[in-house]
């Protein structure tokens, strides 16, 4: 072989079949189901979930039944996924090997119970990430369950869920179950929801759960479990108890790097067990040794981990790409959520004299067709200059807009580069086009932007 490729997620399979169309003979090991956690335990089947449930919502028809619905979503949007990786390897001549793979040395892969693989160029680790959780709530796969295991506990028509954990996958999970009309708590250790993203984008998302009525409890955590018939109660710090037939642990993600032999083969990892890379090339301080995705540390996104994949691949065959640009996160709640770039906090962190303009956009024909009154965009920009530096969006469809906003911040885009680009009408995309009037004073169908910074 010339190169291993050690996972068939979306940080592996990409760069496999980019490898073997350029006329390497490339296997891939992978241990599970391809397509990895996206295709078959996050990014799908959530999204599926969420997609029927949020029609439903806003035609104002009563809400699927989850057990029926988690078998759409396997059976369908899910196993058509994973056909769809299966048929691109395939047809790239790309081997797949099944089993798991852990280095025996330089350039050397032993799967158990199959073959050993030796890359004569390169081994490319896209191991993934793996659910973590705290002591006393591991999953038992029946009460207690993480995202691997949320889709077949739905099937069991839980009426009452407890999610622990209020980063993007809980709130999804929370926004699923309010959807879904089931009674739902969420707890999160922090100050608010959704740690690390712009602090607006958390409180919004909060009041909608609310709104929904989810049962938010911050600076809170499970203090104990105890399983009853049908269910648990648990102990929640500050609240008392409570008896739910589900608790949902989404505490956060651990690269799955141990047992790999990555140090015994040379490849150093991080404190956090992150295999340590150079980026743009994702080469590892192994010359032979490529990371990508998750394991090659945060932020853990799908999206991003297909971009580190093509980088290693061309970085393999000697054509290094040119680096990505800013990162979007989606968090698909009721409305979605979208950040790409800094904030204006960052941006003064980074000694950028920065202005941050929010204008509200519910009053917007398509946004409000679609359900966000109360939606609002925040642009961050370079005070002088009006290069915008993050674009920080609660409305309907914001996910889409995340990949255009990542574009305009990539290329150095300024306030007038936006505002002089048609965007047609009524879309949701006009809401940055109103949001970029607004910021130059100069607003359309709105009232205008308050800023801050200026």
């Amino acid at each position: 072989m010339d190169v291993v490729v050690i996972g068939g997620g979306p940080a592996g399979y990409p760069a496999a079949a980019i490898l073997a169309r350029s006329g390497m003979r490339v296997a891939l090991v992978e241990e599970h189901l391809l397509g990895g956690e996206c295709t078959n335990y996050g990014c799908i089947p959530t999204k599926a979930l969420y997609s029927r449930l949020l029609h439903s919502r806003l035609a104002g028809a009563p809400p699927p039944g989850l057990g029926g619905l988690a078998e759409w979503a396997w059976s369908g949007p899910v196993a058509r996924s994973r056909v769809g990786v299966e048929e691109i390897l395939s047809t790239a001549g790309v081997w797949v090997v099944r089993g798991r793979a852990r280095l025996a040395g330089e350039r050397l892969v032993v799967v158990e119970g199959g073959p050993e693989l030796r890359a004569e160029r390169a081994v490319l680790l896209a191991p993934g990430s793996e659910p973590g959780y705290p002591r006393g709530l591991e999953p038992d796969g029946e009460v207690v369950v993480d995202n691997r295991g949320f889709l077949e506990a739905i099937r069991r028509q839980p009426s009452r869920i407890l999610i622990v954990g209020g980063g993007p996958v809980g709130v999804e999970y929370a926004t699923i179950a309010a959807l879904a009309g089931l009674e739902a708590i969420l707890v999160e250790v922090m100050p608010r929801l959704l740690p690390g993203v712009d602090r607006s984008l958390g409180q919004a998302v909060e009041s909608s759960l609310r709104r929904m009525g989810v049962r938010v409890y911050k600076r809170s955590t499970v203090e104990r479990l105890e399983r009853i018939p049908r269910g648990a109660r648990v102990w929640i710090s500050g609240h008392g108890s409570v008896e739910v037939d589900l608790v949902v642990v989404a505490t956060g993600r651990r690269p799955s790097t141990r047992g790999l032999g990555l140090r015994e083969a040379g490849v150093p990892v991080d404190e956090k067990g992150y295999i340590v890379v150079e980026r743009p090339s994702m080469r590892t301080p192994a010359p032979w040794a490529y990371a990508a995705g998750d394991a090659a540390g945060p932020p853990l996104l799908a999206h991003k981990a297909f971009h580190e994949s093509l980088a290693a691949a061309h970085s393999i065959l000697g054509r290094p790409r040119r680096p990505p640009g800013p990162v979007p996160l989606v968090v698909y709640t009721h409305p979605e959520a979208a950040s790409v770039g800094l904030t204006l906090e960052e941006a003064r962190r980074r000694g950028v004299e920065a202005v941050e303009a929010r204008a509200s956009v519910g009053a917007l024909a398509r946004v409000g067709i679609e359900g966000g009154e109360r939606g609002f965009v925040k642009i961050v920009y370079e005070a002088g200059t009006h290069r915008i530096l993050g674009v920080h969006a609660f409305l309907p469809e914001a996910g889409e807009l995340a990949g255009y906003a990542a574009s305009l911040i990539g290329r150095g885009a300024t306030l007038e580069d936006l505002a002089s680009t048609v965007h047609p009408h009524p879309t949701v995309s006009e809401a940055l086009w109103e949001a970029a009037m607004a910021a130059l004073g100069e607003p359309v169908h709105l009232r205008g932007a308050s800023r801050r910074g200026a």
